[in-house]
């Protein structure tokens, strides 16, 4: 059974900027291992944002995630009560990322737990800590995840997308971040995200370790 991605906006954008490894993007063969979804407000943000990597808005609608976990819960309006103590109006900042929790809550309620796996992706990180925090702590049955962590799964689990490719994609994502997130002018964000990406080499190493003594 496939794990399911939640993937919110951020994350969807950045795994998509580029189509040439293996002559697919990033998104594209997540997608070949795990069950993309999203809520529909995702959905929209991602519409503002697309550009010709991007699955059509047609093909989308198909990961678009329905509220369906339990019979008492039925909106995105009473899980945001329940789970935030407010409701957010449409557009708002960050709607995405909490429908997008609720979705993969309703999601794991409504096969009662019985799933691959439930993994929530995003790089916006400003939202993890300062919106989410709390609630993502409350829901253990989630794996929180950024396009790093993507990586580094595709380096496991895709025979064809080698340690090199890995290593290009890393460097392709830590571009797309300092672009975005403008660190030039932010010594300490330049150091973190520099610091981010020597981790993740360490562990792409580590996994490297184990795919080479496992083939010989």
């Amino acid at each position: 059974m496939k794990a399911t991605c939640f993937i919110d906006a951020s994350s969807y954008i950045y795994l998509t900027q580029d189509s040439s490894y293996m002559g697919k993007t990033l998104l594209s063969l997540l997608s070949e291992q795990v069950t993309i979804r999203f809520c529909n407000e995702v959905n929209l943000e991602i519409s503002r944002h697309s550009n010709s990597n991007m699955p059509s808005i047609n093909k989308r609608k198909n990961n678009v995630h329905k509220l369906e976990g339990h019979k008492r819960i039925k909106t995105y309006k009473e899980y945001e009560l329940q789970l935030f103590d407010s409701v957010s109006n449409s557009g708002a900042s960050n709607r995405g990322e909490k429908h997008n929790l609720v979705a993969a809550i309703d999601f794991d309620l409504c096969k009662k737990g019985r799933t691959g796996g439930i993994i929530l992706l995003t790089d916006d990180q400003k939202a993890i800590k300062n919106v989410l925090e709390e609630q993502l702590g409350a829901f253990p049955i989630l794996n929180i995840w950024d396009s790093f962590d993507v990586i580094l799964f595709l380096y496991f689990r895709n025979k064809h997308f080698t340690f090199d490719i890995a290593g290009a994609a890393f460097r392709d994502i830590n571009a797309t971040l300092a672009r975005d997130l403008s660190p030039e002018t932010d010594p300490k964000k330049t150091q973190e995200r520099l610091k981010k990406l020597k981790v993740y080499s360490n562990r792409l190493n580590r996994v490297k370790k184990i795919k080479t003594m496992t083939a010989a």
